[in-house]
Order: C-alpha cells, then sequence, then structure tokens
C-alpha cells in the first residue's frame, strides 16, 4: 500500500511539473467517397482531387515570403520563400508560378480556375519575385493567391497541354506541400482504394507532426460510415447533420463556419407571377427560417437574410431585425395584392383565360438536407394557398441542364462565395447567363455600380458603407428567399489534435493547418 501510495505521489508530481506536447509519429486516415482522377491544381476535377492537391501542393500564399499590392491594387509583387523545394528537391521559382497560370489561362486546358485569372499577366521580377498585373484594381486578389498551387516546370514543361490528363505525374504527384505521395492501391478493375503520404521535411511552413496521411476512397456513404465504426479510417468530412446519430465510436464534432448561404432563387421571366414583389415577399413570410434551420441542422447552421453570410464581418446586420415570420402576414399581404383564395384553395387572381394562380415548380438538387427543406418549403407554402411542385434531379443534372440554361421558375441552391465579400458572380447583372452564377437573373444599376466600386476600392470604410448599402437593396428587391448558412462538419477521432480551424471556404481548406495536426505527445518539463 505505502509502496501505492509512493507511486501515486510520483505520478501526480509529475503531472505537475510537466506539460503535453506533441510530437511527430503516427498515422491519420481519412475515408472520402469517390475517386482521384487529375490530381493537378491546374485541371483537378473531383472533390477527391481538390483534397489531395491541398496536401500535395502548397499554395502560392503559403510559399510566399511576402505579399505586397502596388498601383492602388491593380498591381501585386510576390516573394518566394528562400526554403521553398518540390519534393523532388528543386527549388520553387517565379518560373513555376507564372507557367502554371499560363497553363491554366490557356483554353486548350479547360481549367476550372480560368476564370479567376482572366485578365491577369504575371511577370518574372528575379528567380523568387513575381509582379501580378490587373486589368483593373482588385481589392480581394490576395484570395485569387490562396486558391493557385504552383505545379513544377521542370517536369510539365514537355507535356503537350493536350496530353496533360494522361500524364502518370496526375496520379503520383510532385508537388510541395506538406506532405508527398509515397504509394497507392488499386483494384483489378480501376478502382482506387488508397493513397498514402508521408510527412515533407523540407516543407516551407515546417515538417508536419504526422508522419503518414492515407487516404482511402469509397464508393457510397454506407461503406464510409461502417469503415470508420470498424476504426479503419481515423476522420470524415462532409457530413451531414443526418448522419451523426449513425457514428458508433466515439468521435469528435468540429464545425466550421462556411462562406456560403442556401435560398430559392426566383425566375419571373419563366414564371410571371413570380414577376410579383408581394407574392415574393408573402413566400418569405410564410416560412419559419429559425425554425427550419434548427430542425434540419440543428445548432450547426445559422438563418441567412441576405446576399452576405451572417458569419462575415461586413454582414448588414441590421437585416436580421427587419426579417420576421408571420402567416397572417403573409396571407393578408396576398389578400391585399388581389390574391384570393380559389375553389382549390389556391391563391389566385382574375378569371377565365386570363386567370392567374401562384402556383410554380421548384427544382431542387438531390441531396437529403436539401429535400427536407424543400418538403418545409411546401408545407409552409400550402399554408397560405400557394402551390409549389418540387421537382428532384441530381446535382449533376442541375448544374449541367438546369442551372446552365436558366430553365427554372424556382430553384433551391446554394452559393459559396470566396471567403471575402466580392457578390459579381452572384449578383450583378453582367453574369445572368451562363457561366454566371446570377441565378435569380437579378438586375439592378445601382447594385451593378455598388458592386464594381466594392470591389475595386482600397478604402476599407467606403466598402464596408457600400457593402451595407447593396444587402439592403439586394434584400429590398427581393429576387431571391434566402434560408440558412450552414457549417462544415467534420468527424475525428478523438486522437486528432491540433486542428485548429474555425471556419473555411472550400472543403479542401479543411487542411490549412495540417502541418500542426497531431496524434503523438510526449511530457516535458515546464
Amino acid at each position: 500500500m505505502a509502496a501505492f501510495a509512493l507511486a501515486f505521489l510520483g505520478i501526480n508530481s509529475l503531472n505537475r511539473l510537466t506539460v503535453q506536447v506533441p510530437v511527430h509519429g503516427g498515422t491519420y486516415a481519412e475515408g472520402v467517397v469517390g475517386q482521384p482522377t487529375y490530381i493537378n491544381p491546374v485541371i483537378a476535377a473531383s472533390e477527391a482531387d481538390r483534397d489531395l492537391v491541398a496536401l500535395l501542393y502548397a499554395s502560392l500564399y503559403d510559399l510566399a515570403e511576402k505579399i505586397e499590392s502596388e498601383e492602388n491594387g491593380q498591381a501585386w509583387k510576390v516573394r518566394l520563400k528562400e526554403n521553398a523545394a518540390w519534393h523532388d528537391g528543386q527549388l520553387v521559382t517565379s518560373d513555376d508560378v507564372i507557367f502554371t497560370i499560363e497553363k491554366i489561362q490557356d483554353p486548350e486546358s479547360r481549367s476550372p480556375l480560368a476564370a479567376g485569372w482572366r485578365g491577369i499577366s504575371a511577370e518574372r521580377v528575379s528567380e523568387r519575385e513575381i509582379r501580378f498585373n490587373l486589368a483593373a484594381p482588385y481589392a480581394f486578389f490576395e484570395d485569387n493567391l490562396r486558391r493557385l498551387y504552383p505545379v513544377p516546370k521542370h517536369l510539365f514543361a514537355d507535356i503537350p497541354l493536350a496530353n496533360w490528363r494522361l500524364s502518370l505525374y496526375n496520379l503520383e504527384p510532385v508537388g510541395s506541400g506538406p506532405y508527398r505521395f509515397t504509394s497507392s492501391d488499386t483494384r483489378r478493375d480501376g478502382y482506387i482504394t488508397e493513397y498514402r503520404l508521408a510527412a515533407n521535411d523540407a516543407y516551407a511552413n515546417g515538417r508536419p507532426y504526422i508522419d503518414t496521411f492515407a487516404f482511402k476512397f469509397y464508393s457510397d456513404e454506407e461503406r464510409l460510415l461502417q469503415a470508420f465504426n470498424l476504426a479503419q479510417i481515423d476522420g470524415v468530412g462532409g457530413i451531414e447533420p443526418s448522419l451523426l446519430s449513425r457514428f458508433r465510436l466515439r468521435y469528435q464534432l468540429l464545425s466550421l463556419t462556411a462562406p456560403r448561404y442556401y435560398a430559392v432563387f426566383w425566375n419571373g421571366s419563366v414564371n410571371p407571377v413570380l414577376k410579383d414583389k408581394n407574392v415574393r415577399r408573402a413566400l418569405a413570410q410564410a416560412v419559419n427560417k429559425e425554425e427550419l434551420a434548427s430542425a434540419i441542422f440543428g445548432g450547426n447552421a445559422v438563418v441567412s437574410y441576405g446576399p452576405i453570410p451572417p458569419t462575415f464581418d461586413t454582414f448588414n446586420a441590421a437585416l436580421a431585425k427587419d426579417t420576421s415570420f408571420s402567416k397572417e402576414q403573409a396571407e393578408s399581404l396576398l389578400e391585399n395584392s388581389g390574391w384570393k383564395r380559389d375553389e382549390n384553395g389556391l391563391r389566385s387572381k382574375g378569371s377565365g383565360a386570363s386567370k392567374a394562380v401562384i402556383e410554380f415548380n421548384l427544382v431542387v438538387p438531390q441531396v437529403p438536407f436539401l429535400k427536407e427543406t424543400a418538403e418545409y418549403l411546401k408545407t409552409a407554402w400550402d399554408a397560405i394557398g400557394v402551390k409549389a411542385n418540387v421537382i428532384l434531379l441530381s446535382p449533376q443534372d442541375v448544374a449541367s441542364e438546369v442551372v446552365r440554361t436558366r430553365n427554372y421558375e424556382a430553384l433551391l441552391y446554394g452559393n459559396i462565395l470566396s471567403g471575402n465579400p466580392d457578390l459579381f458572380s452572384f449578383w450583378h447583372s453582367s453574369q445572368r447567363f451562363s457561366p454566371g452564377l446570377n441565378l435569380a437573373l437579378y438586375e439592378n444599376k445601382t447594385a451593378d455600380k455598388l458592386i464594381e466600386t466594392i470591389r475595386q476600392t482600397g478604402d476599407q470604410g467606403l466598402r464596408v458603407k457600400d457593402l451595407e448599402t447593396l444587402q439592403s437593396l439586394i434584400v429590398q428587391d427581393q429576387p431571391a428567399l434566402f434560408l440558412y448558412s450552414p457549417n462544415y462538419l467534420y468527424v475525428a477521432t478523438r486522437a486528432l489534435r491540433g486542428f485548429e480551424l474555425v471556419s473555411l471556404v472550400t472543403p479542401p481548406d479543411r487542411f490549412r493547418g495540417v502541418e500542426r495536426w497531431y496524434v503523438k505527445t510526449a511530457r516535458t518539463f515546464q
């Protein structure tokens, strides 16, 4: 007993005199639904591609020692870190950066990044310095640098761009990121089951703590969940709230805010009834957005009131005070606007051939939380005499057939901002048609002018003031019913530490700071 007491006192003293610190070592495995095809920043096509790019390549922002704005934001100069190197040991230079941008801009690459680099030229200042020249000042250009992952010119320069998608470097990449490719497993039918990555000892931001990072690929969520519950993987990203109850092992839930919102976008050019602003206002008043967000996401979403998510510091907080749910007010607004209930209980106006009924088709991507949202909306609108016909389509068909052609009366869809309040792609009138993302086909000259000024001015005070005005203007025009901004959910074993993010822009951003993740610790004296 005395020996036990002494041992206990010794352990207790050790705990008081020491602290637990991260150490190098261990393995972490993440599960992903899908397959990698082009692990190449210029042509990455799938979510799996972009996830691996974020680990195997370093962004220009991370490779930069210094970033300077010149000429009121119309020119930017970047100086690379002296120790930035590719996984094969060669240094990252300005030639690699310029080469990457030229390939992104080349139409033959069909790069999904091309739109963000249109009208921008890059020139070599020295081996470690690049100057970017913009056609017009752009206040948010630093976000372009965060999204640019240079590729090694010495490996790709001699490959014709038409053959890039055939290159073995797309599946066995040589990057400059925190991890380097070591091996992969592929079934006889060609299905890739696993990628294994090793910590990059020469990473510009410091060697990662975790020695080995594995990616395991699954054909569906069912197999993914089973793998986690069998302790075959340690982390899963982008989880739907409805699936959380199916995780059997103890886990930690990391809920990250994201610059996105979901809304119903009205298209009055296809259904003239939706041109009536009072109809659109009544449809908004009939929806209890707080109840909707809580029912679907629990505490992992916030109500959205306008074109900028509430999580942004530039959000116009006054909008939240002006929005209220009231079925009675919605019905009263329709009644006073001449929309009376007909023999079928639907709101209508006129008679005979000129009779108009408030009925529309609502196109919805076949995603569980969006399907649940559509059912809630349909019930809320039924209560005020409005009929919504829900049309469920695959996300791929919605993107390629519906959004591209603007062939919808109403569309339940999401917008993802680039981490900054640049609303040009989503609300400027020049973006009403594909490839623009103005899904409400919104057109307002005052809004256009504000959007243009916001993205060009270097005056932060003026930008904030103009953003407040712009948000109020768009909300007053009612081009969409803004619903909610859900968080990005990441499930990990309780062994994972060092995950410091509280927000992200795109799913691969969860790996920002991955070099600080750790699963091994040791005690050291304070």
